[in-house]
């Protein structure tokens, strides 16, 4: 969410406004609330993915269609779960609003505009002083009336863009929430999936190569049949939280399957990769997970972990670089587990 004072983002949502129903005109981009739910996101310049989609179809000669604005609406602001359904109609709601002050708007002033034009008319011709007093009465309750459904109209367009701004934080838990794993609260497979997808980009500018770890919880269904799931749920929690006192700020820890995790590490030297590996393998270890009373196991579960590594190679495929370091964990765990082998 923007950190922009009040009147900021105030003053910028009615710019916004002011400036999208004029330009999807001239584009001949139809009004509706989807397309004007991706038009005012694009211009509100939050999304960089959509707005170099956006920018790619103004480049080109063709006029933008419906259906191109749907595709862009469902990829890039579409919902990905209930509670982001809910956000979608709440804003559906305010753009609906939004348009209706617009053109509200428009018309007030358009009013205010022909009442100082009538008296502009009338004062090109013979005016005696009473005409005058009266034409200038005119004017004065024409701008009276404009300047107080004005401050209406601005009222309502910043408790409107007050509720943009919440719906935009909603829609941005929302999505957060989405690519989170609820048990463990690390990133979840889709969300280290769309990470690994921009590897190639940032393998281009990153200074160090990229390094991923496959990390699989050594003899884990044993724990589920000694203790149960719950206390198997304890156990990745507990890995969980390891794993991500481990990384920095730009490396991405998520639940890659059932006990088994991911690390992506980026812009690290192969030795800060080792350093990685082997801290987490040590201190998941030495760690002694307490179970809940409820579950009535008096001594702490202590587990260990088998890692493969592997760095990217410049133009490699995702698959074949994951596979690479999924026989990396594979050799861990056929050499006797608990320990971390590498590819490459």
């Amino acid at each position: 969410m923007s950190t922009n004072p009040p009147n900021e983002q105030y003053d910028r949502t009615v710019d916004i406004v002011r400036h999208a129903i004029p330009r999807m005109s001239e584009l001949k981009i139809p009004i509706t609330p989807v397309n004007y739910a991706v038009w005012f996101e694009y211009l509100s310049e939050t999304n960089q993915d959509l707005r170099q989609a956006m920018d790619d179809l103004l480049s080109r000669e063709a006029p933008i269609t419906n259906e191109e604005m749907k595709r862009l609406y469902e990829r890039y602001l579409e919902e990905r779960n209930e509670k982001l359904r809910s956000a979608k109609s709440a804003l559906g709601q305010v753009i609906s609003a939004l348009m209706a002050h617009v053109s509200q708007a428009d018309g007030h002033y358009s009013e205010f505009s022909s009442e100082l034009r009538g008296v502009a008319d009338e004062l090109s011709g013979d005016v005696t002083t009473d005409n005058l007093n009266g034409l200038i009465d005119r004017a004065v309750r024409a701008t009276n009336v404009a300047l107080e459904r004005g401050a209406e109209l601005k009222q309502r367009f910043s408790l409107l863009a007050v509720e943009m701004q919440q719906v935009r934080g909603q829609l941005a838990r929302s999505q957060e929430e989405a690519r989170m794993d609820a048990l463990t609260g690390v990133f979840n497979r889709f969300a280290f999936q769309e990470a690994i997808n921009d590897l190639p980009q940032f393998a281009k500018t990153d200074a160090h190569t990229p390094c991923v770890l496959l990390i699989d919880i050594d003899y884990f269904k044993s724990v589920n049949d000694s203790y149960g799931h719950l206390a198997g749920d304890h156990v990745l929690q507990g890995v969980a939280q390891k794993l991500k006192a481990a990384v920095r700020g730009r490396d991405i820890v998520a639940r890659y399957g059932g006990e088994e995790f991911a690390i992506l590490i980026r812009d690290t030297p192969h030795s800060g990769c080792h350093a990685v590996a082997e801290n987490v393998r040590v201190h998941v270890s030495q760690t002694f997970i307490d179970m809940p009373e409820e579950l009535s196991i008096a001594e702490p579960i202590c587990v260990t972990v088998s890692i493969g590594g592997a760095w990217y190679r410049d133009g490699e495929g995702i698959e074949p670089f994951l596979d690479r370091a999924d026989r990396a964990l594979y050799r861990s765990k056929q050499n006797g587990r608990d320990r971390v082998s590498w590819d490459g």
